[in-house]
């Protein structure tokens, strides 16, 4: 069996431990598309053995380069990329993505008669079917690191609120969960709406009581590009800002995000050995579970509002 991945969209912690397990699996070669879709169609394609990915395999991002450009959309594309899989004998595609990427792609694929298996990944954990993504658990690791590191400042240079934006477009999952494990003083997210005050007065009684304040924001959430600027006016606290940026995505692979990408390079296999022809890894109750229709619209794994409630204090009102 001679498998192709393809990476689409943004890059994640756990994709090289799962291509060095799944080459582990195999009898030859696995091959990459070295640029996404488009480098595919270009047949910019290399073979990666497991010897050559074990030094990658803790690695974060991608050794197999992305991109977003919608090439597939083209009149020709169906018949290039299969001219281009025929060309080098491949049977089947392992496809690497977020909400978009699954969405959107395996239709066409199925359409185009290729046989593909999907995996979720992205740190985000927005992907609608499933409970985990791959890379979420490393960009929750990475972002504990720089916490860490800057309560070390809280716990010497007292009398400071600290202020943490981890990535996540407009989706908190990565923040509320990050918030929970470092256990800040409160979250900012997107999906939920909060006053200025309310967060100002929150941090000054964590200052108080703790000697310093911790809030966790995500990105895009409101406030995200100014609260350093207002917060210190209406708290009377300055404001160490700590934002992670793009580093968050190349964090090592954690062990959680290695052991999910030895289950799914398993499942995906043995799937494709046993002659699966389309759908999508996720996880659902713990398991791993090949879903074959079009993920749904919507449904995807949105902050939980109890849990957001306790951070911020708000079950207490």
């Amino acid at each position: 069996m001679r498998t192709l991945c393809v990476v689409s969209g943004g890059d994640a912690p756990g994709i090289n431990a799962l291509l060095g397990q799944y080459a582990l699996l195999m009898d030859e070669a696995l091959l990459g598309a070295m640029g996404g879709f488009p480098a595919l169609l270009a047949g910019d394609v290399q073979p990666f053995t497991f010897q050559q990915m074990v030094p990658w395999m803790g690695r974060g991002g991608s050794i197999m380069p992305s991109s977003r450009d919608p090439v597939l959309s083209e009149s020709s594309a169906g018949e290039r990329l299969r001219e281009v899989l025929a060309a080098h004998s491949v049977d089947n595609v392992l496809l690497f993505g977020g909400n978009g990427t699954l969405r959107h792609i395996p239709p066409r694929l199925r359409e185009w008669g290729i046989p593909h298996i999907g995996i979720p990944t992205t740190i985000d954990n927005d992907v609608p079917g499933t409970e985990m993504t791959l890379g979420h658990d490393s960009a929750c690791q990475f972002a504990y690191h720089a916490i860490d590191a800057a309560l070390a400042t809280a716990h010497s240079l007292r009398g400071r609120i600290f202020m943490v934006e981890t990535l996540g477009g407009t989706c908190g999952n990565i923040a509320l969960a990050v918030a929970q494990g470092a256990a800040a003083h409160a979250v900012i997210v997107p999906e939920y709406e909060y006053q200025e005050a309310w967060l100002a007065e929150r941090m000054r009684t964590a200052v108080e009581k703790y000697g310093y304040g911790l809030f966790v924001i995500t990105e895009f959430a409101r406030g995200a590009r100014t609260l350093f600027d207002e917060l210190p006016k209406l708290a009377g606290i300055r404001v160490r800002d700590v934002r992670l940026g793009h580093a968050q995505r190349a964090g090592d692979a954690s062990h959680g995000d290695r052991v999910l990408a030895a289950r799914l390079a398993g499942a995906a296999y043995t799937a494709l050995r046993d002659g699966a022809t389309s759908g999508v890894l996720v996880v659902r109750g713990g398991q791993i579970v090949l879903h074959t229709d079009a993920l749904p619209e919507s449904g995807a794994p949105t902050p939980d509002f109890a849990l957001y409630s306790a951070i911020n204090g708000l079950d207490t009102l």
